[in-house]
Order: structure tokens, then C-alpha cells, then sequence
């Protein structure tokens, strides 16, 4: 789609709007549900851990193929196409799902449509709004985060009271039909736009191009360890926070309730840093505070209270150490380090994928994501792996620390290959040597 001018989208724009959010509140009511019945079937931890490896496979062995398809059919009709491939194994779980043990197919099928479904998602921001793909980033990760509230914290505890698991099947396929209706009127109203595609599907497998365009493009590799170091933060935290709760804080998972607020208002302000003056230059900076910011967060959880108590320790001034053993110096550390953390994980996320967004060409958008997607779930599996292990036998803050450690090494690499990049692009163009004339 080029050549277009955004201002003749704003229609478009709206009915993309609520496609994502519908698409993300279904998706969670439909995961609690799945994970639901898996957990409370006969077997359950063969259940769930069948419906986690039948979620991540698709992503690893499909994500490249589904972003050629996206490619190949243009990212509208790429859209409503992974809406279909979505909404189809939901419907057969509402008369097939017999338990937890035929729970994880209903999941592979349903995770192999997301492989179409969300690089063409991704690839529809440039030709939607191409002069400020800051403001539509920054409004998707508002809708994804609302719409997983809205699917997992409001609807399926409703429908779960109202009518157990199969209340929360039928809602959300109800929510992918009603998704599936609005991605085709999105593709029905784009249908008259030239759209730049593979010639055909066998060139749309062809993966050289994009090969090409990472190896040119500093940017796109900062991007993509940028959202690969989000993504194990990310959920690194989620794996380590229980212990840090109960063994650090010594607040059990209630504590969980103290650090939500400060994080939410900084994923607001995240949101507010990368709106709609985020440039690519711009998304550069961000993408580099963001991380340093991550940095930050991390070590301070593993360490900055033990500082503190130091401190306040040597000075020998009697009111400073009454007040440091009269409060939780952990707990105080705590909640400004999730604000920096709710700040850094939207900035880095939104920042990355403007400089995606930006720098891929058109007609290799699709591709691109599936890319970076399919590299940053190969590549977290065995993080995440060895910070569950550590947790569990060296605890929370000396795991914490590690990973901040493995960032430290990752942000030097990707600013050593910046400097590289810029400096090589600097070097004055060599003098072509001149020609005799008669």
C-alpha cells in the first residue's frame, strides 16, 4: 500500500483500533478458559505444561512461513485471513474440547493462525499511518494492555461465575467472530489500495531479502535485541517475583496489589514518552534509555537495599539508622524501581517496533516481524529456563543480578554495532577517478 495518504484513513484506523482490542481481550478470555480446564482436568501438570509447549512450537516452526503468507496476501487481507485461522479452532473446542488432555491441539491450531495473524497486525501500521507510526504503536500497546485486562481480569471471572468454563469458551469465540466480521470489513474497505506483495508464494518463502535488509540495518538489529531483552525482563520478573515477594519483601503474593500501581502509572508514562512525536532518530534514543533503564531495574532489585543499609550503617548518624531499621528498605526500593520498569518495558516495546516499522520495506513488513518474533521466542526459551532454575536453588536476587549481568554484555554488543554502523556510514564516499577529455 503506497503512494497513500494517511489522512484518507482515519475510518481505517478506527475499525484497526477496535479490531485490537477485541482481538486482545478475546485471546485472554480464551487462554484463561484453556488454561482453566487444563489445571483442573485429571492431569494437570501434563495439561498445562502441554498447553504452554503447544503455544511457544507454532511461533518457532511457523512464525517465518505465516509472515511470507502475510507477505503474499498483503497485510489486510492478511488480517482478516489469520482472523479466520483463529476463530476456526475456538468454534471446534466449544463442541470437541472434551478436557484438559486434548486442551493443547485446540491451542497449536489456534497459535498457528497468530502466526499469520499478528505479523500482518504489525504490517498494516506503515500504510495506516505512515508519517507517525509513534501514535499507532503507542495506541496498540494501550489497547493489547486494556484488552488483557479487560479478557482476563474483568470477563473471565464474570463468566466464570456465571457459567464455569464453557461460559468462557463461548465468549470468546464470540469475540473472534464478531473479530473475524470487522477484519474482513477492514481488508473490503483497503481492497481498492495498491498493494506491493511477493509475485507469488514461492517468492514470498524467500527469506534472502529480509536476510539483507537485518544485515544492513543497524537499527533493525538494535530493535530486535531490544524487544528480545524486554521480552526476558518481561517475563523473567514474572518468574522470579514470587520468591522476591515472599522471601525478599516478606509480603507474600498480597504485595503483588502494592507494586501494581506504581508499574501501571509507569506504563502510562511510557505510553506519554512515545506518542506521537516519536520519530525513528527519536525511537533510537528511546530504545537505549529504555534498556539502560532495565538495567537499573534489575540490579536495584538485587541489590540497591543492601546499599542503602550500608549507607546508612557507616554514617554513624543515629537518627538515619533508627529510620533504615524502622522501614522496609526492600520494600521502599521496590516501588519506585516499578514505575522505572513499567516506564522502560512500553518505551522499549513501542520505541523497537517504530524502528521496525520505519526501516522495513514495503511489501516485506509481514516478514520482517515474523522475523524478529520468531528469533525472540527461539531464543528466550532457555533464559527463562535457566532463571526458573536459579530461583528456585539460588533465589531471586542472585538471579536478578545474573540477568542484569547477560544485559550489561547484550546492551554493549548492540552499541558497539551502532558506533560501527554510523561510523562506516560517516566515511566520506570515495573520489571516482577522473576521466581524460580530448
Amino acid at each position: 500500500m503506497a503512494g497513500t495518504s494517511s489522512r484518507t484513513f482515519g475510518i481505517e484506523r478506527g475499525i484497526y483500533y477496535c479490531a485490537k482490542f477485541l482481538a486482545q481481550t478475546s485471546q485472554n478470555l480464551w487462554l484463561a478458559s484453556l488454561f482453566l480446564i487444563a489445571g483442573t482436568g485429571s492431569s494437570p501438570a501434563l495439561g498445562l505444561s502441554s498447553l504452554f509447549l503447544a503455544t511457544l512450537l507454532p511461533s518457532i516452526l511457523l512464525g517465518l512461513p505465516g509472515g511470507a503468507i502475510a507477505d503474499r496476501l498483503g497485510p489486510a487481507r492478511g488480517f482478516a485471513a489469520g482472523a479466520v485461522l483463529r476463530f476456526l479452532p475456538i468454534a471446534a473446542a466449544l463442541f470437541f474440547l472434551d478436557g484438559g488432555t486434548s486442551a493443547w491441539i485446540f491451542a497449536f491450531a489456534y497459535s498457528t493462525g497468530s502466526q499469520v495473524f499478528t505479523p500482518a497486525e504489525m504490517a498494516l501500521v506503515k500504510p495506516l499511518q505512515h508519517a507517525q507510526a509513534g501514535r499507532v504503536h503507542s495506541w496498540l500497546v494501550a489497547l493489547q494492555y486494556g484488552g488483557q485486562g479487560m479478557g482476563m481480569l474483568v470477563l473471565a471471572p464474570a463468566l466464570y461465575f456465571l457459567g464455569g468454563p464453557r461460559l468462557m469458551l463461548a465468549g470468546a469465540a464470540t469475540g473472534f467472530l464478531v473479530l473475524t466480521a470487522i477484519t474482513a470489513l477492514l481488508a473490503w474497505r483497503l481492497a481498492p489500495v495498491a498493494v506491493k506483495a511477493p509475485k507469488s508464494v514461492a517468492s514470498a518463502m524467500r527469506f534472502g531479502e529480509t536476510i539483507r535488509f537485518f544485515r544492513s540495518e543497524y537499527r533493525a538489529r538494535y530493535a530486535l535485541t531490544a524487544l528480545g531483552l524486554k521480552m526476558v525482563v518481561a517475563k523473567g520478573i514474572v518468574v522470579a517475583l514470587p520468591f522476591y515477594l515472599e522471601r525478599d519483601l516478606g509480603l507474600g503474593l498480597g504485595g503483588l496489589a502494592y507494586l501494581m500501581v506504581p508499574g501501571v502509572i509507569g506504563v502510562v508514562a511510557g505510553l506519554l514518552w512515545c506518542g506521537r512525536s516519536l520519530t525513528l532518530d527519536r525511537a533510537n534514543d528511546v530504545m537505549r534509555l529504555a534498556i539502560l533503564g532495565l538495567v537499573v531495574s534489575v540490579a536495584a532489585l538485587a541489590a540497591l537495599d543492601y546499599g542503602i543499609t550500608a549507607v546508612a550503617q557507616l554514617s554513624h548518624v543515629p537518627p538515619v539508622i533508627r529510620l533504615e531499621a524502622q522501614m522496609n528498605t526492600t520494600f521502599a526500593v521496590a516501588i519506585p524501581v516499578a514505575f522505572l520498569l513499567g516506564l522502560c518495558l512500553s518505551g522499549v516495546l513501542i520505541a523497537a517496533r517504530v524502528a521496525l516499522t520505519e526501516t522495513a520495506p514495503m511489501g516485506q513488513q509481514a516478514r520482517v516481524f515474523a522475523v524478529q518474533l520468531t528469533l525472540t521466542e527461539s531464543f528466550i526459551a532457555l533464559p527463562l529456563l535457566l532463571m526458573g532454575v536459579g530461583t528456585t536453588f539460588a533465589g531471586a536476587r542472585p538471579t536478578l543480578g545474573v540477568l542484569a549481568l547477560v544485559m550489561v554484555v547484550a546492551f554493549a554488543v548492540v552499541e558497539v554495532d551502532r558506533w560501527r554502523s554510523t561510523g562506516r556510514r560517516s566515511l566520506p564516499a570515495p573520489a571516482l577517478p577522473e576521466t581524460a577529455t580530448a
